[in-house]
């Protein structure tokens, strides 16, 4: 691969780095009632790169498997497939993932 091939191949992979976002999710019994609850705790001053698990972002953010492009559910949250690329030394290494909804935005919470 070339040294401009590289520079191409890192510039498509490259994206600016977001805030950290956890998602915690509990189901709990209140009274006769069991509710899922959903927490999405954001933080600005660390950083947390696109791609990882965990990530929460809006849905143009993420690649939409060719395979799978349909919305399933799971625990009551609206899911779905995503591609991911990732350069590792010169190989670009392949990635599909499932990210769900939570709280108006999309957050990675599988990749392999």
């Amino acid at each position: 691969m070339t040294d401009m091939n590289k520079l191409l191949v890192l510039l498509l992979l490259t994206t600016n780095a977001s805030a950290k976002c956890v998602v915690q999710q509990e189901t709990v019994k209140l009274g006769n009632n069991i509710e899922q609850q959903i927490i999405e705790t954001c933080d600005d001053n660390q950083r947390f790169d696109i791609g990882q698990i965990g990530f929460s972002g809006n849905l143009g953010q993420f690649k939409p498997h060719p395979e799978f492009p349909e919305s399933f559910t799971h625990n009551s949250t609206t899911c779905k497939w995503f591609l991911d690329n990732e350069l590792k030394g010169n190989s670009v290494i392949g990635y599909q993932g499932i990210i769900c909804k939570v709280k108006g935005n999309w957050t990675i919470v599988d990749k392999f």
